[in-house]
C-alpha cells in the first residue's frame, strides 16, 4: 500500500496546482482510511486520485497535440478528455480538426484499449491481407494500419490505428484523397512524447 501511495505521490508532482491539491486530498483520505483499518474507504480515495491524475495526463496529452493538421484547425471547446476509474477503459480523450472545405480529423487516444490486442495481431503477421486499402505505415517510430474507404458517392475516408505501450491512438479522416497529405498530418503528431506522459 505505501507503494502504491507513494507512485500516486511522485505522479502527483508533475500536474498543475489545482489537480495536484485534488490528488494531495484524496492520497490524504487514503491514507487515514487505510491507519484506521478501512480498505474500502482507502480503495476508493486512491481510485479518485488515479482518477485525478488521468485527467491531468490528459489535459496535458491535449497541450502536446498540434493545433492544425495540415489545413485543419482544432475547435478547443470539442476537446474532450475522461477516465474510466472503475471500468475498463482508463485515460480516454478526443480532439477534433476541420477546415472550411469540409475536411475533418478526428483523433482520439485510449490507454488500456480492448482493440490492441487485435491490431497488434494483425501488425505481427508477415503479410497483411490482399486488400489494396489496407497498409502498414510508421509514424513516429511506432507501426501502425491505414485503411482507406470510400463509398458510393466517391467520398474518401482513412482510419488509422497506431498502438502504443498499453494505449492506442485512433485518427479517423474525412474528406481528403490523397494518401500522402495523411501521412504528413500524423506525422505531425508527436506520438513519442504521448507515450511518455500516458506510461
Amino acid at each position: 500500500m505505501k507503494t502504491i501511495l507513494t507512485i500516486i505521490f511522485c505522479s502527483s508532482l508533475f500536474i498543475h496546482t489545482a489537480p495536484a491539491q485534488e490528488v494531495e486530498k484524496n492520497l490524504s483520505d487514503a491514507r487515514t482510511a487505510y491507519s484506521a483499518g478501512d480498505l474500502e474507504a482507502t480503495r476508493f480515495a486512491l481510485q479518485q486520485a488515479i482518477y485525478e491524475l488521468d485527467l491531468a495526463i490528459g489535459r496535458e496529452i491535449l497541450q502536446q497535440l498540434p493545433a492544425r493538421l495540415g489545413t485543419l484547425s482544432f475547435n478547443e471547446s470539442e476537446d474532450e478528455v475522461g477516465s474510466a476509474n472503475m471500468g475498463f477503459i482508463g485515460l480516454h480523450l478526443s480532439r477534433a480538426y476541420e477546415n472550411d472545405e469540409k475536411q475533418s480529423a478526428q483523433l482520439q487516444i485510449i490507454a488500456d484499449s480492448p482493440l490492441l490486442a487485435g491490431i497488434n495481431a494483425i501488425l505481427a503477421l508477415p503479410v497483411i491481407g490482399r486488400d489494396p486499402n489496407q497498409k502498414r505505415i510508421r509514424v513516429d517510430g511506432y507501426r501502425g494500419l491505414l485503411q482507406k474507404s470510400e463509398n458510393a458517392q466517391g467520398d474518401v475516408s482513412w482510419d488509422m490505428q497506431i498502438p502504443f505501450g498499453s494505449s492506442l491512438l485512433t485518427v479517423n479522416f474525412h474528406g481528403i484523397n490523397e494518401e500522402n497529405a495523411i501521412m504528413d498530418m500524423a506525422n505531425s503528431i508527436p506520438i513519442q512524447q504521448i507515450a511518455r506522459l500516458i506510461q
